[in-house]
């Protein structure tokens, strides 16, 4: 009797590790920035949002030790937010900005891995009053939990007015449920024949609600492994229970 009841626990184990991971998706953390307040990085400064730690990156012109002015937290509702650039239009909340060629890593403050959502991204246009077209490409690379690199780039919107509308990509459709340690977001300005970095401090974005899953550790699934065999010997139990009635 004594093991039969310990069979039920574990299944009871299985059927709420079952729910858990069928509604990961759920589970997705959405990084607003809306609990920060405005704030300027340079190089080499970090900063937490959420479970997940931010690491601001100096132009590639000086190096991993860089300690330019690269990175902001900004308020769309600011109206001094950019007074000599040409701020993104279409979004009144917090938003993370990346200036003067910087980029910025992201890594979940607990080591974990985790994949790829949306993002929502704009161009932060150097100098106002620039005319209507695309100037480069927001670069996303991720480090595998392997170490290998995965990387994609998404041309910025078409200005509008001078100001670059924000746009949501769904990173999911190119990363798929690859597991990432670290992410770098930067960006890319067009040349004649490319898109490159460092550009003159030309190379400028801005992202907010991005979104992140972190992974179910291993033991996770073999968890659900062990509840789903013990459900099974409960069910044979069972019939062979009614069997002998």
């Amino acid at each position: 009797m004594n093991n039969f009841l310990q069979l039920k626990k574990t299944a009871a184990l299985a059927i709420g590790a079952l729910a858990l991971m069928s509604a990961a998706p759920a589970m997705a953390d959405t990084i607003d920035f809306e609990s920060l307040e405005s704030n300027t990085y340079d190089g080499l400064n970090t900063f937490d949002a959420g479970d997940y730690h931010f690491a601001v990156i100096d132009s590639p012109k000086y190096g991993p030790n860089g300690t330019g002015f690269a990175g902001a937290i900004g308020n769309g509702n600011d109206p001094y937010l950019c007074a000599i650039a040409a701020c993104p239009s279409g979004n009144t909340g917090m938003y993370y900005l990346g200036v003067n060629d910087g980029s910025v890593n992201i890594s979940r403050g607990d080591s974990k891995t985790f994949s790829l959502g949306t993002i929502d991204y704009a161009f932060l246009a150097p100098v106002d009053n620039l005319p209507g077209y695309s100037y480069g490409q927001l670069t996303v690379t991720g480090i595998t939990t392997g170490g290998g690199k995965v990387s994609y780039s998404f041309d910025f919107p078409e200005l509008v007015g001078g100001n670059s509308p924000f746009l949501t990509v769904d990173l999911a459709s190119k990363f798929g449920n690859a597991q990432f340690s670290s992410v770098t977001i930067g960006s890319c300005v067009f040349t004649a024949t490319d898109c490159v970095n460092p550009s003159d401090n030309q190379a400028q974005f801005a992202f907010d609600n991005l979104t992140l899953a972190p992974v179910p550790e291993p033991q996770t699934y073999a968890m659900l492994g062990l509840g789903l065999a013990a459900m099974s010997l409960v069910s044979r139990r069972r019939a062979k229970q009614h069997n002998h009635v």
